[in-house]
């Protein structure tokens, strides 16, 4: 191999192992395509609750650099929103949210800091909760290079791993695991103890020359409140959650 072609090859795979971030120039006008599923099982006693709900929208990021900090704006283009519950069905208006401007820090890994959330109607915010939605919108990336077969993971249970590559595109499956306990006042004279076991699991698209087009997650939720103090029968219930998010660069029209 000549020296030309072996600095290509290096230059090539340098290419490849670098760390991905997110950049301004990946939302510059970009538009997303959010579908959201959710079901609710309980159970306290006798008694059981099987909810479902989600929603269906267009959601438009735009990024700039702001003395080496990425600024992003996102808003929804379109939006609909739904629950099912033994009351029935519920599909709010969302004309009040549509065009509201979220405002928040990125930082090149993901994390996600919220600077301004816009009115959410009383209504809506019933049926959904939308305030944060930008706070865990994005997929995390690994601080580090990896290259396809390598994973990273950090000490509080989030694992991410490179898949092989799919033509031009880089592939990632992730896994997070944690679990929380926390004690909440449920009356005046009453606290309970909520137990958590949370799972999420992923898969990410990423464009080296666009950066992120499309994902998935999965995310589980199993809680208990144990029958102790004044809790006479123990709480249980389940989360389960499908987000899927795709790129429409055939929208940028939306931008507007």
């Amino acid at each position: 191999m000549s020296l030309r072609c072996l600095g290509l090859a290096l230059a090539g795979w340098v290419s490849s192992a670098a760390a991905q971030t997110y950049r301004p120039a990946a939302f510059a006008c970009s538009v997303f395509q959010e579908s959201v599923t959710t079901s609710i099982r309980g159970t306290s006693g006798s008694a059981e609750v099987a909810d479902r709900g989600g929603r269906f929208g267009l959601l438009v990021l735009n990024g700039r650099d702001s003395s080496g900090v990425m600024l992003l704006d996102a808003w929804y283009d379109s939006l609909e929103v739904w629950r099912e519950t033994a009351a029935g069905r519920e599909a709010p208006d969302t004309d009040g949210l549509v065009g509201g401007r979220f405002r928040g820090v990125l930082q090149p890994a993901g994390k996600y800091r919220s600077v301004k959330a816009p009115f959410i109607p009383n209504e809506l915010a019933d049926v959904a909760d939308l305030a944060s939605v930008m706070d865990d919108f994005l997929p995390l990336l690994p601080p580090a290079p990896l290259a396809a077969g390598q994973q990273w993971s950090d000490t509080a249970g989030f694992t991410i791993r490179r898949l092989p590559d799919r033509g031009r595109t880089h592939h990632y499956r992730w896994t997070a695991t944690r679990r929380e306990g926390d004690r909440y006042a449920a009356s005046d004279s009453l606290s309970v103890t909520l137990d958590q076991a949370i799972k999420e699991t992923g898969e990410l698209v990423w464009s080296p020359e666009r950066g992120p087009e499309s994902w998935t997650r999965q995310i589980s939720v199993s809680a208990r409140i144990p029958a102790t103090g004044g809790v006479k029968r123990p709480v249980r219930s389940t989360v389960e959650q499908t987000v899927t998010v795709t790129r429409r660069p055939d929208l940028t029209s939306h931008c507007g």
